[in-house]
């Protein structure tokens, strides 16, 4: 009788324990809202007082390297390197981290404008590669101002740095100072990468080369001429906030393409200066799917250098003529690089370059009589072999691309030579190496005694031993064990040679990115990836520990060890009926004052973001200003 009463009272039980249940539901979540309204209300009335602002705008002060000021007498080529990696190591995402086509225009005694092509927004380290936070943009500015302590770094943007970590939601895709913004497609955005530039007046004009947007191989269109108020560049370079925008003004050259066909002539790889008058190099690629670059010249007095109508073209025999389509080739069989520069020194000219080699690690100059040549180039003479520089697992499959000379960082004894480095190595995963480390694209320099460029040829033991007439430079250290190139074949679906892999790299986690007050951590963007331009042909290369299917198999196995979606009551307790019960009730609290937290915090936070925002301003529509939030 006994069992048959107790069987006959549980489901009369059942009703009262649900009861139960959803009334310990509700006060958890009533609790819950509670606790999160009083926390938000909490947060309003400490931040009040304050005076509302623009999230565009940032109190923060510039990125400041120490140990790099005051005037030297010569340059020091590996403080320039120390510079841009501290500089790197220390961005914030509306910082510059790391680019090529690096090139310095002065603009005061105390300030350097350096203007780069492709380039990454920090944060950024050794150790963790670039963050992505702001995205990735094709061209950007950086005002370097000297201080009793060092030296002061503002980057110069299109705007949208630090958009994403603003409340706007999305990614943040900073724009370029040449050029549209990101479409944010699969289809990156038309690239504008930077050529030679020199400073007339108050004015900067600066030579930017066009190439559509897609993929491999890019497809040259033109060059626009931008030019910079000086006055601008070096107010924002001064500003107490870190970060700014800059929209240039923009001239789009005419196009020509030769009759026999090719890309157009692209103008701007180089200017040479000599008195009032202004040289322009440029260059065309008779096949685009073919190396190999011929040599253009332009002449104009330097008042009129963006006046497209009163430059004259080298014709041909030492001649000169009006119209682009009378332009000749400087010199058959002459190839030009990717960057270039032509200067005068030892009463010739010279053109300095990088090797026109798939991968070689020299920068080589050849001499002339006169700027439209022809260059000697059977009496070159090696500059500078960087150590580092090889396609294989000992150099980490680094290149060398556009060496350039530096006026603006030179001096009467000896002339600085900027150049690029980057690596052809991926892993199994086409992870490029950019994700593991920001030491690679970091610009590097030389300096070249000018007795260097003196009458008459290096003795053949001088010219194979370049070190001898070159300064060293303290180059970055190796890779991590973990992240060191490996030999194989080209993975599925990796391309040879250019690896445009930026979207499918993964995101170093935000506990390793460096810690800056107020820095919250996302990442958004475009990797950097060499590009037809660069004339890197070289095969993608692996490197081993990264991507294999091991590692896939154990990281699945590990997370099958913690799945989330098992059972929160483990199956031994349901035999203990009483016990199970407890534990549930007390998981249902917790879970319910979790939610009511959740809903109280983002609806308030919600309304209170509603609100303010009617109230907001926008930035000012000035050619230069701040922005930035960490």
């Amino acid at each position: 009788m006994a069992q048959a009463s107790g069987t006959r009272t549980q489901p009369n039980q059942a009703p009262a324990r649900r009861r139960r249940r959803r009334g310990l539901e509700a006060a958890g979540l009533v609790i819950g809202i509670i606790a999160g309204v009083g926390i938000v209300l909490g947060w309003l009335v400490s931040t009040r007082g304050q005076p509302p602002r623009p999230v565009v705008y940032s109190t923060h002060p510039p990125v400041v390297v120490h140990g790099a000021s005051g005037p030297s007498t010569e340059p020091d080529p590996a403080a320039l390197n120390a510079e841009w990696a501290g500089y790197s190591n220390h961005s914030s995402c509306a910082d510059w981290a790391g680019g090529d086509g690096v090139s310095a225009i002065r603009l005061n005694s105390s300030q350097l404008a350096w203007f780069f092509s492709d380039t990454y927004l920090g944060p950024a380290g050794p150790s963790i590669g670039f963050s992505h936070l702001s995205g990735f943009l094709h061209n950007s500015v950086v005002v370097q101002t000297k201080t009793q302590s060092g030296s002061a770094f503002v980057t110069l943007t299109g705007g949208g740095a630090c958009t994403g970590l603003n409340g706007r939601g999305g990614t943040g895709d900073a724009a370029p100072v040449v050029g549209a913004p990101p479409t944010g497609s699969s289809v990156p955005a038309d690239r504008y990468w930077e050529e030679d530039g020199l400073r007339t007046g108050g004015t900067i004009v600066k030579f930017y080369n066009h190439y559509l947007g897609g993929t491999v191989p890019y497809v040259p269109d033109g060059t626009v001429i931008a030019s910079f108020p000086v006055r601008q560049l070096s107010s924002a370079g001064r500003a107490r906030q870190y970060g700014g925008v800059t929209r240039p003004q923009l001239i789009t050259l005419p196009t020509y393409t030769p009759p026999a066909g090719g890309s157009p002539i692209l103008w701007g790889a180089s200017l040479l200066r000599a008195g009032n008058t202004a040289y322009i190099y440029g260059t065309q690629s008779p096949k685009l799917s073919a190396p190999g670059r011929v040599l253009y010249l332009a002449r104009v007095p330097v008042s009129k250098l963006t006046s497209f109508s009163a430059w004259r073209f080298y014709a041909g025999g030492g001649t000169w003529a009006a119209g682009q389509d009378s332009a000749r080739p400087v010199q058959a069989g002459a190839d030009a690089s990717s960057g270039f520069s032509v200067v005068r020194a030892g009463y010739r000219y010279w053109l300095i370059q990088a090797a026109t080699a798939v991968v070689a690690p020299d920068i080589n100059a050849y001499p002339a009589s006169t700027p439209w040549g022809p260059f000697d180039f059977s009496a070159g003479r090696l500059l500078y072999r960087d150590p580092a520089i090889g396609l294989d697992a000992a150099h980490d499959y680094r290149i060398l691309y556009e060496a350039r000379a530096e006026p603006a960082l030179s001096t009467r004894n000896a002339l600085v030579i900027s150049y690029n480095v980057n690596s052809e190595a991926v892993t199994t995963g086409c992870v490029p190496m950019s994700a593991f480390t920001n030491t690679l694209t970091l610009p590097r320099f030389v300096s070249v005694p000018m007795a260097a460029f003196g009458a008459g040829r290096l003795p053949p033991d001088r010219a194979a031993e370049p070190v001898a007439m070159v300064q060293r430079l303290g180059l970055p250290g190796r890779l991590p064990a973990g992240a060191r190139a490996g030999v194989g074949a080209s993975p599925a679906g990796c391309r040879p040679g250019h690896v445009d892999l930026a979207r499918r790299r993964p995101s170093p986690p935000l506990s390793r990115l460096p810690a800056r007050a107020g820095r919250a951590g996302r990442r958004a963007g475009e990797d950097h990836a060499e590009n037809r331009r660069h004339r890197h042909r070289a095969a993608a290369r692996r490197l081993p520990g990264h991507g294999d299917a091991g590692q896939l198999q154990a990281a699945d196995r590990a997370g099958r060890q913690g799945n989330l979606h098992r059972a929160l009551v483990r199956p031994e307790l349901v035999r203990s009926g009483k016990t199970v019960r407890k534990r549930s009730v007390v998981v249902r609290l917790i879970i319910a004052v979790v939610v009511g937290l959740a809903i109280a915090i983002g609806g308030t936070v919600l309304v209170v973001n509603v609100l303010s925002s009617h109230g907001s301003s926008t930035p000012s529509t000035s050619s230069t200003y701040n922005y930035g939030s960490r």
